[in-house]
């Protein structure tokens, strides 16, 4: 079995962000994204707003969040969502940042997802009651990392490489690290922290591998 990264995301949590300033205008402007980058998607409101890219980039924006996501990541060196959500936000320093997100969710096809959470984690019996078994079992490690809280979930799930395409089975893996941000020098704080996306790439890579028991990445 092979981990697949599906997406992966930078968040900055905030209090009251501006969802009327993203626009593809403004993105452009403020040279954040390439003038040639072609939008598949947009959503301009007062409580959300969307802009989708056709490189697989999109931009949210509600009141509490920024969320840079990147559908179409190969790997940590062509990724390019912390660099995104970095100048986004060094082009609004008075905004009350809180904390900053790096999110993945992977995938690992197989057949019988719930009968292997259940086998690999469960020991035979523990989960009965009354003689009625288990048929699946959903998987949440919580983890304390230096500055950094990791909550890392596995479930069995099913995937569409395309909508006209049939369900794929296999578990659905999800990682967020947050980290909280101090009072003080706030915008160089989260230009360090986004820079950590390599390093929090590989460290999904290595854990799910681990846990999982899992061949190379896909």
């Amino acid at each position: 079995m092979k981990l697949e990264i599906l997406n992966a995301s930078v968040v900055v949590l905030a209090q009251q962000h501006n969802p009327t300033i993203l626009h593809p205008s403004f993105l452009v402007s403020q040279e954040i994204v390439p003038a040639e980058w072609k939008t598949i998607d947009i959503v301009c409101t007062p409580p959300f707003a969307m802009v989708k890219y056709e490189n697989g980039i999109v931009f949210n924006v509600d009141g509490n969040k920024l969320q840079v996501t990147d559908n179409h990541i190969k790997n940590a060196k062509n990724a390019i969502v912390a660099d995104l959500a970095n100048k986004y936000i060094q082009k609004l320093p008075h905004v009350s940042y809180k904390a900053v997100g790096i999110n993945f969710n992977g995938f690992v096809v197989c057949k019988n997802a719930e009968s292997l959470i259940l086998e690999k984690f469960l020991r035979p019996g523990s989960g009965n009651f009354n003689k009625t078994q288990p048929s699946t079992l959903g998987l949440r490690f919580l983890y304390k990392l230096p500055r950094t809280k990791l909550s890392l979930n596995c479930d069995a799930g099913k995937i569409k490489r395309n909508e006209s395409d049939e369900d794929i089975e296999g578990l659905l893996v999800k990682a967020n690290y947050h980290m909280d941000l101090s009072e003080e020098n706030i915008l160089d704080e989260i230009e360090l922290l986004t820079s950590h996306f390599p390093k929090r790439y590989s460290h999904f890579i290595r854990i799910t591998k681990k846990i999982l028991a899992l061949e190379n990445t896909k």
